[in-house]
């Protein structure tokens, strides 16, 4: 007696066709759903280089030539800055850092350990940014906030841009 033979039905063009259809469909959905949860990876990625203190990772994830041109600009009463206006121990900071270091301040003073040091200025000590990150949202499509700290303590106000490549930190302040 011979084996049976199996019939395996064709898919019909139209099925095929349908799940062609789908799949464009969906494709821009994940694009998008992927785009707005890129920051919040970015943003866990950053609380990992802190926990660590990976100094590699948390440089690729600050842009310090930015947070420099960023103070400047919101220095500069002519031009428009990206961030609320500087709290008052700011500006102090500010002012004791131009009386000792001049037109080179900036230079000398946003630095890596500064950034790292104000990230974590709410943070229980050993735990990083998450347990004192109080707001993270999109002001625009290329730029996302954070606001570390309660707005009644002083926070520390974050602002990551997209630049092509990833987001990065691009401003700070208190």
């Amino acid at each position: 007696m011979r084996p049976a033979l199996r019939v395996i039905p064709q898919r019909s063009a139209l099925t095929r066709g349908r799940r062609r259809r789908t799949g464009q469909r969906l494709l821009p959905l994940l694009l998008v759903i992927g785009y707005l949860a890129w920051p919040y990876l970015t943003l866990w990625r950053l609380d990992r280089a802190l926990v660590r203190d990976d100094r590699t990772d948390l440089a690729a994830l600050v842009d310090l030539p930015a947070m420099r041109d960023e103070i400047r600009r919101q220095i500069n009463k002519d031009a428009q800055g990206a961030l609320v206006p500087f709290s008052d121990p700011f500006i102090s900071w500010l002012e004791e850092a131009i009386r000792r270091n001049g037109t080179a301040a900036l230079d000398r003073q946003v630095t890596l350990d500064w950034v790292r040091g104000h990230l974590l200025a709410h943070s229980p000590p050993g735990a990083a940014l998450a347990p004192a990150l109080s707001w993270a949202f999109f002001d625009d499509p290329l730029h996302f906030s954070l606001r570390i700290g309660a707005e009644t303590d002083g926070p520390v106000r974050v602002r990551l841009a997209f630049n092509g490549l990833g987001w990065r930190v691009a401003a700070l302040s208190y």
